[in-house]
């Protein structure tokens, strides 16, 4: 059985070797999609001050003077390719927001499985532990048994530890 119980054992912690692998791959992948969610904020923080800024600066090149329709038009093109922009940075954003919750997700499970592998490697533990105390008491039984058996036929008395009395 304690050959069984060490196999076992072994398994066990190559099973809570290779969860624990998984969890430090997942936190890499968490703090890369964490890199990138701020990276794609940071960009549509940006573009969005550029698009303001610039329309703007458009619409007040326009004010208080008579403008032909032709510019009306291209200044309109203007801010609907700074919006178009904007919302292309938008959805990206929204992406790398939800890879990062995916990854969050993922590394919350693969910590959960580790740390279910790494209590089952712990029960299997204590069962060695109980089984090495086992064995010791038994040996310890045995050991006690002897001495006395070849006490009581050479006729002299010892104490449990083989001492003479």
């Amino acid at each position: 059985m304690t050959t069984t119980l060490f196999r076992l054992a072994a398994l066990r912690r190559d099973s809570e070797q290779r969860a624990l692998d998984v969890v430090m791959r997942q936190n890499e992948l968490c703090r890369k999609a964490e890199q990138q969610a701020a990276a794609a904020a940071m960009a549509l923080a940006r573009q969005a001050a550029q698009a303001r800024g610039r329309e703007r600066q458009l619409l007040g090149s326009l004010a208080g003077r008579p403008v032909s329709l032709a510019t009306i038009i291209n200044v309109q093109m203007e801010i609907a390719r700074s919006a178009l922009a904007t919302a292309r940075l938008r959805t990206a954003a929204a992406r790398a927001e939800a890879s990062l919750l995916e990854q969050r997700e993922a590394g919350a499970k693969a910590r959960e499985d580790y740390r279910r592998r790494q209590r089952a490697a712990d029960k299997i533990g204590i069962l060695l532990k109980q089984e090495r105390a086992s064995r010791v008491r038994r040996d310890g039984a045995r050991t006690e048994a002897e001495q006395e058996d070849q006490s009581s036929r050479t006729g002299a008395r010892h104490d449990r530890w083989g001492m003479p009395c």
